[in-house]
């Protein structure tokens, strides 16, 4: 029983999690982000390699080697929360963030139903209450779900909209219904592209929409792609917006595109990753009106 008595401790995690809270502290949160510091120490791959042990071992690794391996990773990390640092899709850490990040990753939840985890569940659908209330919806009513990133949400929009068109799909696979396409502006994300293929649409399901001269879905463009769709043959069944192009920022005009997707009975999904920060803008929030109908209209 040798090998039980070597395994550390309460008394030993505690004092190695402290080290790791000083470490964490001392050198990601508060020094890394002064100006005086650079935002990253460059190394090339190889030097890198030589520098940090990123090999798997047979044995374990003692708590000093940890807090080594912590200490080098943090040293060779572009520092986010840098002044210098400027990112168009992130920056650095709040505090109160990552305070929050500590206690679920503390209580590690699964948060599929509320018997497993009875204050998250509750915490999220407080949360998408009230996101619901900033897109428009009455007392925030409706559903929703929290995505790991656009790609998938949009991925996710996609397939509502189908099983909208043919709930079937669901039980009976894409067999026995009829071709589907969705528009998009030329400037959409490629994930638009990458879902539909994902989801077996195919790429060529993507009937891409021209811009005006400021990177705005042009309504009269889609109108022409619905009408050429229609007598293709193919079976329209949703259009995406995007409010905050990758390309130049651009906002398609929302109300717009949702009266065209009423005329046509059209699912409107608005792919908000970028420009969806708007709604807590007073000022500002007024450039996503029409946000509140991306429903089957």
């Amino acid at each position: 029983m040798e090998w039980f008595r070597s395994i550390p401790d309460e008394t030993h995690h505690r004092a190695f999690l402290k080290d790791v809270l000083t470490l964490v502290l001392d050198e990601a949160v508060f020094k890394a982000n002064r100006r005086g510091e650079p935002v990253i120490r460059w190394r090339l791959p190889q030097e890198l390699l030589s520098l940090i042990d990123v090999q798997t071992r047979d044995q374990p690794a003692s708590h000093e080697e940890l807090l080594a391996a912590i200490k080098a990773t943090i040293d060779f990390s572009v520092k986010t929360g840098h002044p210098m640092f400027i990112n168009q899709l992130y920056s650095g850490l709040d505090p109160y963030g990552l305070a929050g990040q500590w206690v679920t990753d503390a209580l590690n939840p699964s948060s599929y139903t509320y018997e497993v985890a009875p204050v998250f569940t509750t915490m999220e659908e407080a949360v998408l209450q009230n996101m619901r209330a900033l897109l428009g919806y009455p007392d925030g009513r409706g559903d929703g779900i929290f995505c790991p990133g656009g790609s998938l949400a949009n991925g996710c929009a996609m397939n509502l909209a189908r099983f909208k068109a043919f709930p079937s799909v669901k039980t009976e696979g894409l067999h026995g219904l009829p071709r589907l396409v969705l528009f998009a502006s030329e400037d959409a994300h490629y994930s638009i592209h990458k879902m539909a293929a994902l989801e077996g649409l195919g790429e060529a399901a993507v009937r891409s929409v021209t811009c005006d001269s400021q990177g705005r879905m042009d309504l009269k463009a889609l109108e022409a792609e619905i009408q050429v769709a229609k007598r293709d043959g193919v079976h329209p069944f949703m259009v995406v917006a995007t409010a905050g192009t990758t390309v130049l920022g651009a906002l398609d005009p929302l109300s717009a595109i949702a009266d065209v997707c009423s005329t046509h009975g059209l699912w409107l999904h608005v792919d908000a990753a970028w420009g969806g920060g708007l709604l807590f803008s007073k000022e500002h929030r007024h450039l996503l009106a029409g946000i509140e109908r991306c429903i089957f209209i």
